[in-house]
């Protein structure tokens, strides 16, 4: 095939991602999906955006079209967008457990439309056994039939495609998340001060994120902490009560001079964070693949991470950081070898940003993301 031919069917190609977000949503969906979606978009693939939240609207401006499905009929939903989105040659459901899809996934199976589920973690066995009873209701009544009749799963690393293989029996191929590479300039500089700022980033769910075991964690080595001029930094919006969980944790624990709840940070404020930081730590029991991780890195912050992360394994092979167990101990043990080694904390963020620079660009990731939707749109002629 010519190099002509294979750009024209490129640019002939329509991809249309529909997700239950907002521009406003302080999730990783909302960080993750449109940077993605515009990878594409620069590749010459035609691809737009579809938002199923029913909670308001994606109103960012955005090189691609965005529609929501308040806008247009229940069904046909997808016939009645806009061309070309309205005849995709696939179709990408991104989340797992959105009424909306349901009916859209019907359509496009009777419109013989191939579809991917991207779930961003939301498919394995952790995430499986959160709100048990009302996944198992909602398997039942509609989320196997939309997994069977999908072309493929799209999970994020290999962690969560070994998970997911387990529980369900469809294709499985693995393109992580991408980030936005600052330059240079702007990265941090771990290790290089007396006193040390560790960050976690995120939302502050206590159990999701696991928090809770963070603080005991730092309650368990708490003097040297202070002896090692420690200050612990928790920066995020609060979920379901957790903010008020974890304030009552640090007082009980007697941690209040090292532990510092904070709102989340957007834009310039995030990057002064980054840059501000010599450890980053994210302790979560599940994930898919966490952007905030993957901007940690980026900054050349090395990181203190538990398999939930999904990142841990492959940050601790390529020397970017630690990989510590999910429990107190284990957590509080990785937090002093970090101490114990802090000529380290600045070779290995030097690698962390070298591990993203060589496998986590949008522009690496677009490429993999482009090669197995093709693959699909190929079989499915």
């Amino acid at each position: 095939m010519s190099l002509l031919v294979e750009k024209r069917q490129m640019q002939s190609t329509v991809i249309l991602h529909i997700a239950p977000i907002t521009h406003n949503q302080i999730s990783g969906l909302a960080f993750a999906i449109p940077p993605s979606i515009n990878s594409l978009l620069n590749l010459g693939i035609q691809t737009g955006l579809l938002t199923t939240s029913t909670h308001g609207y994606y109103e960012k401006p955005e090189l691609y079209p965005v529609n929501s499905i308040r806008h247009l009929p229940r069904y046909p939903a997808i016939a009645s967008m806009p061309q070309p989105l309205n005849k995709p040659d696939l179709i990408v459901f991104h989340s797992t457990y959105i009424w909306e899809h349901t009916l859209l996934a019907y359509e496009a199976v009777k419109r013989k439309i191939p579809y991917v589920i991207t779930p961003h973690g939301g498919m394995t066995q952790g995430a499986q056994q959160q709100k048990y009873l009302k996944k198992k209701v909602g398997n039942l009544l509609f989320f196997n039939w939309m997994v069977q009749n999908a072309a493929a799963l799209h999970c994020l690393t290999d962690e969560e495609a070994f998970d997911v293989r387990k529980i369900w029996n469809r294709p499985v191929f693995v393109v992580g998340n991408g980030v936005d590479l600052p330059p240079h300039k702007l990265l941090a500089k771990p290790g290089s001060k007396t006193e040390l700022k560790f960050v976690f980033l995120g939302r502050l769910d206590i159990h999701h994120k696991g928090l809770d075991r963070l603080l005991e964690a730092c309650a368990m080595i708490q003097e040297q902490l202070r002896v090692s001029k420690v200050q612990i930094f928790l920066y995020g919006s609060d979920i379901g009560g957790s903010k008020i969980k974890l304030q009552e944790m640090s007082k009980n624990y007697q941690i209040q001079d090292l532990i510092h709840l904070k709102d989340p940070v957007w834009q310039e404020k995030k990057q002064e964070v980054f840059r501000s930081t010599d450890l980053f730590i994210h302790t979560s029991r599940f994930e898919g693949h966490p952007i905030a991780v993957l901007e940690a890195l980026s900054y050349g912050l090395p990181c203190l991470l538990t398999p939930g992360t999904n990142m841990a394994k492959e940050v601790e092979a390529a020397g970017a950081g630690w990989k510590v167990e999910p429990n107190p101990a284990a957590i509080a043990e990785g937090i002093s070898s970090v101490l114990a080694a802090r000529s380290e904390i600045s070779v290995r963020g030097q690698t962390a940003r070298n591990l993203v620079e060589k496998k986590y660009s949008w522009s690496h990731i677009s490429m993999q993301l482009l090669k197995e939707y093709k693959s699909i749109i190929n079989e499915n002629i």
